[in-house]
């Protein structure tokens, strides 16, 4: 008797384990599938012209408009076009996972209208998409929520650990383009190469007949001032310094090792100055005719540090 009821017993527990499995599945299908996953997205991204994303608990916010040939960030500055092809995989691949719970939902609905990130995007003047970003203190999990909706959602990128709500936090600078001297070339007029303590080793390249030279240099080597004038077309911040330390404040104050300045046909100007570099810090601090500065490579700055001397035969 008592081996059939263990029998019994036995049955009865597989029963109910495979009840249980059932449930877990198709109550987490059924959870699953009542999550859109399309909900923060756009139909058609390639129409998307402006996206404005707006903080108002710093007061701060940035303006990304397409003109019809470019990114502009807030009428200002050229954008850095493989953040703008970031943005718009991020858009296109970030998924909600699921409603954040119950008990959590006040706490990030409040977080998100006092912290978060409003994010509009436009088609033309259209409104196409309007949601608050917003991420855990942490910085290991991000929230979306559609405006007007009391739902906060858990966003991921599926198969990626990344913190999404990062992309969304850029300052201005950090979405302007990278290119130093970024302007249309062929509006080129002259350069000039100003060292504070060796003005001897100063140079003015000029541009005409169709032939680049230099002022200073009766006969100057062509092959390097070729390539000298490359290097600074296509120089290149590696970061511009938004959140600056005591010490390169300090050093900003300081004289420059020597200056880049760019006119075009129209007399606008396009600076560089170079810092000496700090003892211990592995990138060079530069400042733009804007008075914003930037973090070079030593290698992209050395292509560019070039005296008089340097392209005479």
């Amino acid at each position: 008797m008592q081996e059939k009821r263990n029998i019994r017993l036995l049955i009865s527990l597989f029963a109910i384990s495979g009840l249980c499995i059932l449930l877990i599945f198709f109550g987490g299908r059924s959870e699953r599938a009542d999550v859109d996953k399309n909900l923060f997205k756009v139909e058609d991204q390639t129409q998307v012209s402006k996206i404005v994303l707006s903080t108002p608990g710093k007061n701060q916010e940035v303006e990304i408009r397409y003109d019809g040939t470019k990114w502009i960030v807030n009428n200002s500055f050229e954008a850095d076009n493989q953040l703008i092809t970031v943005f718009f995989a991020t858009l296109l691949q970030a998924e909600p996972k699921r409603p954040v719970a119950e008990t959590l939902q006040d706490s990030i609905a409040s977080k998100l209208q006092e912290q978060g990130i409003h994010v509009t995007l436009f088609e033309g003047e259209q409104l196409v998409k309007d949601f608050w970003v917003s991420g855990n203190d942490q910085r290991s999990e991000t929230y979306f929520q559609l405006a007007g909706d009391k739902t906060s959602y858990l966003v991921t990128i599926p198969g990626y650990r990344v913190f999404v709500a990062s992309l969304f936090e850029l300052s201005e600078a950090e979405w302007r383009d990278k290119r130093i001297f970024n302007f249309n070339w062929q509006n080129f007029k002259s350069l000039k190469v100003h060292f504070s303590q060796q003005s001897n080793e100063d140079f003015t390249i000029s541009f005409s007949n169709k032939l680049y030279g230099i002022e200073e240099v009766e006969v100057a080597d062509t092959t390097k001032l070729s390539n000298f004038l490359e290097s600074v077309f296509n120089l290149q911040a590696d970061q511009f310094n938004t959140n600056s330390s005591a010490r390169y404040d300090s050093l900003l104050k300081t004289t420059p090792v020597y200056s880049i300045t760019i006119m075009d046909i129209a007399s606008r100007t396009y600076q560089l100055e170079v810092f000496p570099p700090l003892k211990g810090e592995l990138v060079i601090l530069g400042r733009l005719n804007d008075n914003l500065s930037a973090y070079f490579s030593p290698k992209q700055i050395a292509q560019i540090t070039r005296k008089r001397s340097y392209f005479e035969y």
